[in-house]
């Protein structure tokens, strides 16, 4: 049996594919689930798995910090992704496997035949963990924003902040332009954070490099350079609070 550990921070998500892997993989045995970083981080340290299904997004972080800060690496991984964009280029190119939310019998089962043409403790598989990381921390100097009238490309250094309405998303860059396109803000936080931006809200996505200021009163609030208030939820604010004091030192 292939121990196994789910890290997504949608439960639905994991009961899906805890689910389908019951039904079509059944020599995978799903040791454990994790919903954050430091969850995962302590799951992997404990079961010492041999797989882990990886969502590139969570709640607080990414999934490239838990890869990062886990010391046991001797696991093959597959990333979970809710679009097909930038994230999935990375991914092919460095020979990692990926699946795309919903997940869906068939991707599963075409990820894990993926898995077992190479030997799950890969004797290569370090670097390509460090090669993607590096990859991620390369400055992307524009986006493509499918907005109504048409693509507008924006350099991302201009990006102030995003904020989301429903399956809207609205960019606000340093020269006073306001950019709607109809993607969640969740496909854009995880190709930004990467790059110094930081989920404060579930509705707000900020460029670190704009913040001027972080305010106590009301639970929290983040004063941009172009003067907005942004509001903090509370399951950040600390360790929005730890980035900003490692900016700073």
């Amino acid at each position: 049996m292939i121990r196994t550990i789910i890290v997504d921070d949608e439960k639905h998500c994991r009961d899906e594919l805890r689910a389908i892997l019951k039904t079509a993989v059944p020599d995978v045995e799903v040791v454990a689930e994790a919903s954050g970083v430091e969850d995962a981080v302590n799951m992997i340290q404990r079961f010492h798995p041999e797989l882990l299904f990886l969502d590139v997004s969570l709640s607080d972080g990414l999934g490239f910090d838990v890869l990062e800060k886990v010391n046991y690496r001797h696991f093959r991984v597959i990333f979970i992704t809710a679009h097909d964009q930038y994230a999935i280029r990375a991914f092919r190119f460095n020979a990692l496997d990926y699946i795309l939310k919903p997940a869906a019998i068939d991707s599963v089962s075409e990820a894990m035949a993926k898995v077992r043409i190479q030997p799950l403790f890969s004797s290569g598989f370090e670097e390509r963990f460090e090669s993607l990381m590096n990859k991620n921390q390369h400055t992307r100097k524009k986006i493509a924003l499918p907005a109504f009238e048409g693509i507008t490309m924006v350099t991302i250094s201009d990006i102030i902040r995003c904020s989301s309405d429903g399956s809207y998303t609205t960019f606000y860059t340093i020269k006073g332009h306001q950019i709607v396109v109809s993607h969640s803000i969740k496909e854009y936080d995880e190709l930004l954070t990467p790059l110094n931006f930081f989920r404060v809200h579930q509705s707000h996505l900020v460029n670190l490099n704009y913040v001027t200021q972080f305010l106590k009163e009301d639970g929290g609030l983040l004063v941009m350079e172009d003067g907005s208030k942004i509001e903090v939820s509370r399951r950040r604010k600390e360790a929005l609070i730890e980035v900003l004091l490692k900016t700073g030192s």
